[in-house]
């Protein structure tokens, strides 16, 4: 053989032998410390301003104790794999840097969230979507209990003083914050509902039981709905493969009801916290003014990523563009309120597109998976499906894609299955494939 095909048969032997390692799971303590990794991110990705002055500071933390983590289980590490709308996103990003209004802004924005999503696909690549999802469970009880903490020793941010009394707003300084948090980690908690042992079903409860008061303290109508919805996806889920063989019309009939009632106990949720169904307490004019002042200025490739919101986490100066969405509107809000319509002044319509593809590769990544018993990885699919529902759901009001805690979640779900364990394979440089015997090593940790 020549030296290229002896270095390139190493290549797909390292590669393949790569890819063969375990991930760690919840039946050794190797997943265990990751859950807790992923749970003491999770809290950082909050945002928690209540302990700590500034996201980057978090995101240092963050970083730091995902890379202590990757060193103490060194001899099974697992490089990631990059799912490719990500990689299409993070181009798009950077390429703003030849057209936004701040240039500084705009590259801060970058770097910070390349690092989100490197320290998101560190995790997937090394955990399996069980132990994501113990993570998120355990990282909301951490945010409840600090925030409830935080309330009691009258912390600077944990609460307000309103008409209605004193509002609880937890370590994220925002009730609704705080409620799309514990949504995320319910949905974490809910994707790995099983059968288990006493010890650890009592476990499941507990987690379950505090990310729910959580949701009950914070009182947010998009909480409610975002938490309602996650609720009647997993039923949906569970119940799917009974009404599908029952025929067309009993799916037809399903669906109807199942989407009436979500209708209902969501214009019954939004009566009775008085929120203004109309206008979504107010925000359906801010966005009629962002998509107009988007169009007017740059509405295919936006303004710069980063470089127009003034987010929590990215205090942006007075811009000609917030100030152009500002007068149109006639009041001001910080951010767009919005899932998608965050992106649309600062990347345009192709952000969008971007985002879309990411969603996309998701759902597709779900279906491969499979979400009952029976699938390639239920678990990974019904984490991916319930984690999404939570996103979405509360990005009707709030900027999901944008925050870091739902671009973190998102770039962890995309994840999961690009960085699954596959068997191992030996590939012969002239294209011929021999399989070893046997399949992939199980995990012993």
């Amino acid at each position: 053989m020549s030296p290229s095909r002896d270095a390139l048969g190493a290549l797909v032997r390292l590669v393949a032998w790569h890819d063969a390692r375990p991930r760690a799971t919840v039946r050794g303590p190797r997943g265990w410390v990751w859950a807790c990794v992923v749970a003491a991110v999770f809290f950082w990705m909050s945002n928690p301003l209540v302990f700590v002055p500034g996201f980057h500071l978090s995101l240092e933390k963050a970083v730091d104790l995902v890379l202590v983590a990757c060193l103490v289980t060194l001899p099974w590490l697992r490089v990631p794999r990059v799912p490719w709308p990500w990689l299409v996103f993070h181009a798009l990003a950077y390429a703003s840097l030849l057209w936004t209004i701040d240039p500084h802004l705009t590259g801060y924005t970058n770097l910070l969230y390349l690092k989100i999503t490197l320290v998101a696909l560190l995790i997937a690549a090394n955990c399996e979507a069980e132990v994501v999802g113990w993570g998120l469970g355990l990282g909301g009880v951490v945010v409840v209990a600090l925030s409830i903490h935080a309330y009691r020793e009258e912390m600077w941010g944990a609460s307000y003083a309103a008409l209605e009394g004193v509002i609880f707003t937890g370590v994220g300084t925002n009730q609704n914050i705080l409620a799309y948090t514990v949504v995320v980690a319910l949905a974490g908690t809910l994707a790995v509902a099983r059968r288990r042992p006493l010890p650890a079903q009592l476990l499941w409860v507990l987690v379950l039981a505090v990310n729910l008061y959580g949701l009950y303290l914070a009182r947010s109508s998009t909480g409610y709905l975002a938490a309602l919805s996650v609720v009647v996806v997993l039923g949906a889920v569970s119940a799917w493969p009974r009404v599908r063989s029952r025929g067309r019309r009993q799916v037809g009939l399903w669906s109807a009801g199942a989407g009436g009632f979500l209708l209902v106990a969501a214009l019954g949720v939004i009566t009775l916290l008085g929120d203004q169904l109309s206008t979504f307490s107010g925000r359906a004019p801010f966005w009629v003014a962002t998509l107009e002042a988007s169009a007017d200025n740059s509405p295919v490739i936006g303004s710069g990523w980063g470089a127009v919101w003034q987010h929590p986490w990215s205090l942006v100066p007075p811009n000609a563009v917030a100030d152009d969405i500002y007068a149109r509107a006639g009041f001001q809000l910080s951010h767009g309120h919005n899932f998608f319509l965050d992106l649309v002044p600062e990347l345009g319509v192709l952000g969008i597109v971007a985002a879309l593809l990411i969603l996309a590769r998701c759902l597709r990544d779900a279906r491969t998976s499979g979400v009952t018993p029976e699938g390639a990885d239920p678990v990974a699919g019904r984490l991916v499906v319930l984690g999404l529902a939570a996103l979405l759901v509360a990005g009707i009001t709030e900027p999901m894609f944008t925050v870091p805690l739902g671009w973190w979640t998102l770039a962890v779900l995309g994840g999961i299955r690009a960085n699954r364990v596959r068997a191992r394979r030996a590939a012969h440089p002239q294209g011929r494939h021999r399989s070893f015997a046997g399949s992939a090593p199980a995990s012993s940790s």
